[in-house]
């Protein structure tokens, strides 16, 4: 018997020696990030993160140890270990194997007393690392699985709570996996080096040919995985409520009548199979032989493969709807209810046409915010006019609402923050002098200048705010695009901002960071960072501190990993001071019956709006839905992490909004599942999409925007995300879904639905009018022309009064800047048109007397309204004052000069 020689003691050290290292890494970066977690008031949802993955690594890493090892350590005393190697790698090289290539074990008693291997040892250790660090990735899981709560609702098969399917049967699928992984591995390779030694042998007439020994350690494992794979057929029932077999996601007919008790077959089959093979001699016979290698595979498939197909191809297919009812009433009530379509208000909306002057003077709030930037190009705009510096930039622009002057206004708002680019690449720069960004640019979304410029309502360095606005603090610390650690409190003064030729210079008086006061933390962080500048330099001092996971995002995906964030995080000035706000969801993929919208997802709650100080550092998780089971569930197990709604400063609370990211997925199911009868639903009679709209000369799908408007029969102006709806594969509007996001209704999701007697026209119809416009075409090819470019901006469509009114903006690129001016205003009623300089001259031109237009006609783009327009929105103000002071003669003298102005 040969033997495979020891491994050299200088590679043991060398694995000793890396093994160490990743040890040792990783402990310092433990330390680092509790450290961290510690200064944010979270050590103990740090603790329960780390006891979650260590005590999950450690269940995994010692039973697959033992199981790999066992397994390696017995091939090592069955088979000559060293002929075996050195037959594989003559067979690699092509040269002719050894005459002594296989070598029979030895089938007396207990066999030869051989060590096993080192490198079989290391093996085992690899393999149980790999399996155990992959199954502690499985951490949330099992959070779910130990702090499980009921619904308090079940499934109408099973009749489970639907919490079993939310927080049990995940981690029961991982372990599972886990599990059916690591014995198919074991068992293929025990199978295959018996195989290739010689040791086992297969064919039709002989049946399994192999000394008994070899054959009890091969159908150990194979009892074992058998055993494995019968409870994944167990939890395969389950996972019915998720199918997507035919016309119904979820259990269907074919499912419940067949699938289902036939899988219960499959388990006993496979429990006798296992049972079965405890007699291995049995084994050597042919018959007995084919069945377990050829019979149980074919059971397999024709039970779970081919009786399905044949069931729904020739039973059920022909009477589908007929079949198919009960469980489509199902999918679309557990649709509607994992997305809480069921809470949607539907309502109706008129539509009428013929829109007057007078409804806008009603409305003039609504009109004096409408929406004349796009996010796009005032992005683009602020970038070329706000920046100031090369080391600053802006990234996208966001939709909010202020009190300006004492009047609710829609605004656009965007951070200035230190780019990835500096003057001179330092690491004192990129770390303790260039340390944050400064202030923001703001601007209203319905005013420009005279030469197309957005009107800003906060600007400059230091910030010049208006309207009533104010930024005392205007320094970023934390944002969306800061990477960079900071180190804070040294000795080197902080870029604060550029004032003329000179720069500002100021220190962080916050309570962010972790202290760096002491040599031990300095190494810490140096070693965690890879950065052995924090150690050696010479700037920090006793009060130092080390800012870390600055950028917005990456922060609250360290502490709370388990929530998904909103694509659309945003900037809010409160009291001064700026914070970020992120909407976080819960999400899950097992809610029984409900269709997925991505990556298996089905179940989907804006639970959570996380504030972030953009100085301070503190994050706050404010809990929106107390009522979703998933936040329920977190909430036991890390009660330190989550904040009460009733925390959250009124000022800010004005600024939160309704999430962008939700809204679309909710649109999108609701196109299909606001149809609730079984055969409308089944025949798609009604489908729903969201429109098309040109948007930079392309056809693009719209996006849900943000507007302040009246909703029908309300008094209150509403900050709403909305979007209109089409029928499917057609242009003609159909309805139009909102969200409400001012308090007290926020969160409440409406629908209007259109008549069906008259059409509605949609925004991509209003495009082609303008297309076909040649007074307008032939003014935009013109500016074309000239060598600057045009874009034609977001299409909005506003409802006002049982009405709609149709806006899209036109800026202007010029040649050699890339500065978006705002330069023209499309506005039209469905069945008018114009385009004007401003808004105020194209409403009067769609909703006023008929006039002469003039094609090109230089106005004051700032001038409020024309004339006449301007005499009738002052004295609808005149009836408005008199109304709400009671004195009826100044009311009924109001009145007659506003029908004066009206009739002008």
């Amino acid at each position: 018997m040969h033997s495979l020689p020891r491994l050299p003691s200088w590679l043991i050290t060398a694995l000793a020696v890396i093994a160490g290292l990743v040890i040792l890494f990783k402990f310092v970066d433990w330390i680092a990030q509790y450290l961290w977690f510690d200064t944010l008031g979270l050590a103990s949802v740090f603790w329960t993160f780390r006891l979650l993955k260590t005590g999950l690594f450690l269940a995994a890493f010692v039973p697959i140890l033992v199981y790999f090892w066992a397994n390696l350590h017995y091939l090592a005393l069955r088979l000559d270990i060293a002929v075996v190697v050195n037959t594989l790698i003559n067979q690699l090289a092509g040269r002719a194997l050894p005459a002594n290539a296989y070598r029979p074990p030895d089938a007396s008693g207990s066999g030869p007393k051989e060590r096993t291997p080192d490198i079989f040892i290391l093996a085992a250790v690899v393999l149980a690392l790999l399996f155990a660090l992959a199954l502690s990735e499985q951490w949330e899981a099992l959070l779910r699985y130990v702090w499980s709560l009921p619904v308090g609702e079940a499934d109408p098969i099973f009749g489970n709570d639907i919490g079993f399917y939310l927080f049990e049967l995940p981690f029961l699928e991982a372990t599972q996996n886990f599990l059916i992984t690591a014995t198919f591995a074991g068992a293929a390779f025990v199978l295959g080096t018996y195989a290739y030694a010689g040791a086992l042998k297969f064919s039709i007439g002989d049946g399994i040919d192999a000394p008994p020994e070899v054959l009890k350690h091969i159908v150990i494992n194979v009892i074992l995985f058998l055993l494995v794979l019968a409870w994944g057929f167990y939890l395969d029932r389950f996972d019915l409520l998720q199918s997507d077999r035919g016309a119904v996601y979820g259990a269907g007919y074919t499912d419940f009548h067949v699938v289902r008790p036939t899988l219960v077959v499959v388990i006993a089959v496979t429990i006798a199979l296992a049972g079965a093979l405890m007699f291995p001699r049995q084994l050597g016979r042919a018959a007995v032989a084919l069945v377990v290698v050829i019979g149980y595979p074919a059971i397999l498939l024709l039970t779970l493969v081919v009786l399905p197909w044949g069931v729904q191809s020739f039973v059920v297919e022909p009477n589908e709807l007929e079949l198919e009812e009960p469980y489509l009433r199902h999918n679309i009530a557990f649709t509607r209810r994992a997305y809480q379509l069921d809470r949607v208000a539907e309502r109706t909306y008129e539509a009428v046409t013929g829109l007057k002057l007078p409804a806008l003077l009603r409305n003039d709030e609504t009109i004096d915010n409408l929406r004349l930037w796009d996010w796009r190009p005032i992005a683009q705009t602020f970038r070329q006019l706000q920046q100031i510096r090369t080391y600053y930039e802006f990234g996208d622009a966001d939709a909010d609402r202020y009190l300006i002057d004492g009047k609710y206004r829609q605004v656009l708002l965007s951070a200035r923050e230190l780019s990835e680019e500096l003057p001179v690449d330092t690491w004192l720069n990129r770390h303790l002098q260039y340390t944050h960004g400064y202030g923001l640019a703001m601007s209203l979304t319905s005013t420009m200048s005279e030469q197309g410029a957005p009107e800003l309502v906060i600007k400059d360095l230091p910030p010049v705010a208006e309207g009533g606005l104010n930024v005392s603090n205007p320094a970023i610390y934390y944002g969306e695009r800061t990477s960079e650690y900071a180190v804070v409190a040294t000795d080197v003064p902080e870029f604060d901002y550029p004032r003329g030729d000179e720069n500002v210079y100021a220190s962080y008086e916050g309570r962010g960071g972790v202290d760096l006061g002491s040599f031990w933390k300095r190494l810490v962080f140096a070693w965690q960072q890879l950065d052995v500048n924090i150690l050696l330099t010479a700037y920090t001092r006793d009060d130092s501190r080390i800012l870390l996971w600055r950028q917005v995002g990456e922060r609250i995906g360290l502490i709370a990993p388990f929530l998904r964030q909103d694509q659309d995080r945003y900037i809010a000035v409160s009291d001064g001071r700026l914070f970020w706000i992120q909407d976080a969801y819960t999400v899950a993929s097992g809610y029984p019956y409900s269709k997925p919208f991505e990556d298996d997802l089905n179940y989907i709650r804006n639970a959570v709006k996380v504030v972030v100080d953009a100085y301070h550092g503190d994050v706050e998780f404010y809990v929106v839905d107390p009522e979703d089971p998933i936040l329920r569930v977190y909430r036991e197990a890390l009660p330190a992490l989550f904040t009460d709604f009733d925390e959250v400063p009124d000022d800010l609370r004005r600024h939160l909004r309704y999430p962008i990211d939700l809204f679309d997925i909710q649109a999108e199911k609701y196109n299909i599942y606001h149809m609730t009868v079984p055969q409308v639903f089944y025949n798609g009679e009604d489908m729903w999409e969201e429109p098309w709209e040109t948007y930079g000369g392309r056809r693009i799908r719209m996006q849900p925007y943000y507007v302040l408007v009246r909703l029908p029969g309300e008094d209150q102006l509403q900050f709403l995300l909305m979007t209109p709806l089409t029928p499917r594969n057609r242009d003609n509007m159909i309805g139009w879904m909102a969200a409400r996001s001012d308090f007290p209704g926020y969160g409440e999701v409406l629908v209007y639905k259109l008549p069906k007697d008259h059409l509605v026209i949609g925004p991509i119809q209003i495009e082609a009018l303008i297309n076909q416009d040649t007074d307008i075409s032939q003014r935009l090819s013109l500016w074309d022309q000239r060598g600057s470019r045009v874009i034609r901006g977001n299409l909005l469509v506003i409802p006002i009064e049982n009405s709609f009114i149709y806006v899209e903006p036109v800026y202007l690129i010029s040649e050699g800047t890339d500065i978006p001016q705002l330069k023209r205003i499309i506005v039209s009623d469905g069945e008018k048109l114009a385009m004007e300089r401003t808004l105020e001259e194209a409403l009067e031109a769609v909703f006023g007397e008929e006039r002469p237009r003039t094609a090109d006609a230089t106005v004051d783009a700032r001038a409020a309204y024309p004339e006449d327009l301007v005499g009738a929105r002052a004295a609808y103000s005149e009836v408005e004052a008199a109304l709400r002071a009671g004195d009826w003669d100044a009311f009924g003298r109001a009145m007659e000069a506003l029908g004066s102005r009206l009739g002008e």
